[in-house]
């Protein structure tokens, strides 16, 4: 009779043992280091996943409607943009410690400048909602809606811009980088 201890069950109950820990770790950081909402619509993912449908036929219809611009410090009138992209969107260049204030201004087909309009505004990085500035809802000054003049630190930032008009919202990003 051999003496021999066969030790596979032992292996295989070490691994197993092994492969749960892996698990658990995983489910705890994952959970620990959640994402951010990111707030691209003012609003959480479940709700626009929800909405999404609602969200861009309002969009749609809006921008069929009216003309939505950014005005540079130059005073030139630039289209807002629906999702800006690092690679592709051109940005709003800024020294640093010089200040940014958002200047957007309405249109309709016949240009007619749009005064009832509900403007609102919110600075943050591109991978977290952490260093958010919420510049709140624009004032009209001269049928232009106007944000407080805000200092942003250097790098790379976009503004979210929401228009409400007649119960319908429209969503818009400007690309804005600051630099030494």
């Amino acid at each position: 009779m051999d003496n021999k201890k066969n030790i596979w069950p032992i292996g295989i109950a070490i691994f197993l043992i092994i492969m749960v820990c892996m698990i658990v770790l995983t489910v705890y950081l994952s959970i620990k280091s959640a994402p951010e909402d990111d707030n691209t619509y003012f609003s959480t993912r479940q709700i626009v996943d929800k909405n999404i449908n609602n969200i861009l036929e309002n969009q749609n219809q809006l921008e069929k409607q009216y003309k939505f611009y950014y005005i540079d410090k130059n005073y030139n009138n630039k289209e807002l943009i629906r999702k800006i992209n690092k690679k592709s969107t051109m940005p709003i260049e800024l020294s640093l410690n010089e200040p940014f204030e958002l200047n957007i201004k309405i249109i309709d087909n016949n240009d007619n400048i749009i005064d009832s309009a509900k403007v609102e505004a919110i600075i943050t990085r591109f991978a977290t909602s952490k260093f958010d500035k919420n510049l709140g809802e624009l004032t009209k000054i001269d049928n232009i809606f106007k944000s407080n003049k805000v200092i942003l630190e250097k790098g790379d930032w976009k503004v979210m811009i929401k228009i409400t008009i007649e119960n319908k919202s429209a969503f818009f990003e400007q690309y804005i980088r600051i630099k030494d």
